[in-house]
């Protein structure tokens, strides 16, 4: 059977590309890929003539099976994402888990990765920290995410686009988030740019558009862990977005000093 490698790509540098990464891909019978013409930039910048296939989400599912079959039909298969190492907040692990209970063998290949770039940068503790992913953009699920931030004792690093940060940034403030937040844009780009302080302090770097990958590594709070915000409007905004009553008392019983019981009776005939 065939070997199925995981190839991080650079994160915006092309010369971050590491001659173990340049020799698998050249190797490898084919290559999956979020986007073709993305990838083909990379390909072709080290001459390498492997077929491209795409991999992203929306048709990684109907893949599976076409890699696993090449797989046991001896073919060799590598799989990049856009932008650093793949799985971390792209498709993916779906396949791994398939193709780990087919007995295929996976090899992973260290490389770039921005979550691990921003968080040396950060100059938080880094003997432990907690990936978040992309900030949510429903209300409910950033409530949840924020729960996340202010009852743990590590940085947390994050994803948000250029069109969201200024958004994210209002938001981490309304609630009361006290913590240094640390905004990686364009890492290991020419205008790479890491802007420092509190969310009230950065979001002014914000005010107009801006471009770029942004990576956010958030430091543990200072504060008491209770999330300050108005828990009516709170209550009147999951309502409309049609959340379970009960679920709505069991998410705002971990940032209030109520109980699951007391919000429930507080909610149950609006």
């Amino acid at each position: 059977m065939g070997t199925f490698y995981i190839c991080p790509t650079p994160i915006g540098n092309l010369e971050d590309t590491s001659s173990r990464i340049i020799e698998t891909l050249k190797f490898v019978d084919i290559i999956y890929c979020e986007d073709t013409r993305r990838a083909a930039k990379l390909t072709n910048s080290f001459s390498i003539d492997t077929p491209l296939k795409s991999f992203f989400l929306g048709n990684e599912f109907k893949k599976i099976e076409e890699i696993n079959q090449h797989l046991f039909e001896g073919k060799n298969v590598a799989l990049i994402s856009d932008a650093g190492t793949p799985l971390i907040s792209d498709p993916g692990s779906e396949l791994v888990s398939y193709l780990i209970s087919k007995n295929h063998k996976i090899i992973s290949i260290p490389g770039p990765s921005s979550v691990l770039t921003a968080l040396t940068v950060s100059g938080f503790e880094t003997n432990e920290f907690q990936f978040l992913g992309f900030v949510p953009k429903s209300q409910k699920e950033k409530l949840d995410f924020l729960v996340k931030i202010f009852n743990s004792t590590m940085p947390t690093v994050c994803f948000t686009s250029p069109k969201r940060i200024k958004k994210d940034l209002d938001f981490f403030e309304s609630q009361g988030l006290d913590s240094e937040i640390v905004v990686c844009r364009e890492l290991t780009k020419k205008f790479e740019t890491i802007y420092r302080g509190k969310a009230s302090e950065l979001k002014h770097y914000f005010e107009s558009d801006v471009k770029g990958e942004i990576t956010i590594v958030i430091g543990p709070s200072s504060g008491d862990k209770k999330i300050n915000f108005d828990l009516d409007e709170a209550i009147k905004i999951l309502i409309k977005n049609s959340i379970s009553k009960k679920d709505i008392s069991k998410a705002l019983s971990l940032v209030t000093d109520y109980s699951v019981n007391d919000l429930y009776n507080k909610i149950k005939d609006l």
